[in-house]
């Protein structure tokens, strides 16, 4: 390539390059030379050998030269290239209206090399921007990968976790059966072992009071040792010797005082402003401690002493004899009331007879006779309750009870049922059919069920009852 000043002269002679193109001449190359000098400045110097001056000729030696002073070595010869095939593309594009043919075929050569590197350049660009791409979507792959297999991994181990957790669960759960069995019994040894002391100590308190009893009381004719009353109801338990097994019976079977008192209280509302009353085979006195509580007096009799002892002590008055002979030995009228719990069933018919009728005598008019006992109607409150203790004599039936106080002469006489048993506990009926269409299936169910309901009235009836009735 030659300078625009170096061009043939026409047929004239020479003449002299336009001031345009000796200015367009100086700018591609001040150009060319400032593109040389931004390159000196890239970080990738150092890997591209400049050629030393005067191996080429013309303005390549000067190109040369001024590259050799100019550019610093190259680190990356690609970047170098690049930009040198940009600064010459720039340069041959501003010298083309002013050069030779020749000259416009290497301008022409230059432009198309820098517009292959551009082309180059922008494949490189979409080869990097879809490796990034491909980078990006593996990155993606690998990390829901990663999640997956953590997901899975925390899965296994924490079905690992709940397998040993549930096996050291069931582990721990026989260890407390085991030990809520061993307390069970344990428990149950301790019961055992404090109702034999109070049973003792009622013997040993039982025995104290009859040798005292003996020593006060003048040798009695040989004829009448070992005599009982033939309408005594209490013979069997009521010798001292015999009277405290009855009382840890009770203790045992009947219930604490506490839920005896619960279950006692209503009947207090019977007697409501009245005074005088008498609870007959008081017992351990719960009804009389409620009675008092409510300001209602009341005196009770027992025959056995080991019960009347037990109320004395809690401030009762209790009269220890037989209950036949003690109404007998109060004047008529005197009682305004009389309640007898758990008693007419240890009562021979005969002495029960005399007893109502006495009663009768003995209670002012309008006031009121309670006689509650086991509701021997119920099978299971007679195989239950009634049969369990020895001192029952007689089973009396609801309706039996009631006709006797009223045969007696008493009046209003009215029979309450009590102490249900739960629901829980009941024979369960069968659900009635969803679809009605069914006739045969909804007559089974409903006979089914009035089995039920019968079975249920016979067996799990109330456990007791009381005949309440008013002195006319």
């Amino acid at each position: 390539m030659s300078r625009p000043s170096d061009a043939p002269a026409d047929a004239a002679g020479p003449r002299e390059d336009p001031p345009d193109a000796k200015r367009a001449y100086h700018d591609a190359l001040a150009a060319l030379v400032e593109a040389l000098r931004q390159l000196a400045d890239t970080p990738f110097a150092g890997e591209f050998k400049v050629p030393k001056p005067g191996a080429r000729r013309g303005w390549q030696q000067r190109l040369s030269a001024l590259a050799w002073r100019r550019v610093p070595l190259l680190r990356q010869q690609r970047a170098f290239n690049t930009a040198v095939v940009d600064a010459l593309a720039r340069f041959a594009r501003q010298i083309t209206p002013y050069v030779d043919s020749r000259d416009r075929e290497l301008s022409a050569a230059i432009v198309r090399l820098a517009d292959d590197a551009a082309g180059a350049r922008r494949e490189l660009a979409e080869r990097e921007a879809a490796a990034r791409h491909e980078l990006a979507e593996n990155e993606t792959a690998a990390r829901h990968e990663l999640a997956e297999n953590e997901t899975a991994a925390r899965q296994e181990l924490a079905g690992t976790f709940s397998e040993a957790l549930g096996g050291a669960v069931d582990e721990m759960l026989k260890h407390w059966e085991s030990m809520a069995a061993r307390e069970q019994r344990r428990q149950a040894r301790v019961d055992e072992i404090g109702e034999a002391a109070a049973a003792w100590r009622q013997v040993t308190g039982a025995l104290r009071q009859e040798l005292e009893r003996l020593r006060a009381q003048p040798a009695p004719p040989a004829a009448a040792v070992g005599g009982a009353s033939a309408h005594d109801p209490g013979t069997q338990l009521a010798a001292p010797r015999d009277s405290y097994k009855y009382v840890g019976f009770e203790d045992r079977f009947r219930g604490a005082g506490v839920d005896i008192r619960a279950r006692y209280a209503d009947y207090a509302d019977q007697f409501e402003g009245a005074a005088d009353v008498l609870d007959a085979g008081c017992g351990r006195g719960e009804f009389l401690e409620i009675l008092r509580d409510r300001g209602i007096g009341a005196a009770g009799v027992d025959v056995n002493p080991q019960m009347v002892a037990e109320c004395r002590e809690r401030g009762l008055q209790v009269t220890e004899g037989d209950l036949l002979s003690h109404l007998a030995s109060l004047p008529d009228g005197a009682l305004g009331g009389l309640f007898a719990a758990q008693v007419v069933e240890h009562l021979e018919p005969a002495y029960l007879l005399r007893f109502i009728d006495t009663a009768f005598l003995k209670l002012r008019p309008g006031s009121r006779i309670v006689l509650e006992t086991i509701n021997v109607a119920s099978w299971s409150a007679f195989f239950q309750s009634y049969v369990r203790d020895i001192t029952h004599v007689r089973p009396l039936h609801p309706e039996t009870l009631a006709y006797l106080v009223g045969a007696g002469g008493f009046r209003n006489v009215a029979i309450n049922y009590r102490s249900p048993i739960p629901p829980e506990h009941l024979l369960a009926r069968a659900p009635e059919p969803a679809d009605q269409e069914d006739e045969r299936l909804s007559m089974l169910a409903a006979a089914f069920n009035r089995n039920v309901d019968e079975l249920n009235r016979l067996l799990f009836a109330d456990q007791d009852y009381a005949v309440v009735a008013e002195r006319g």
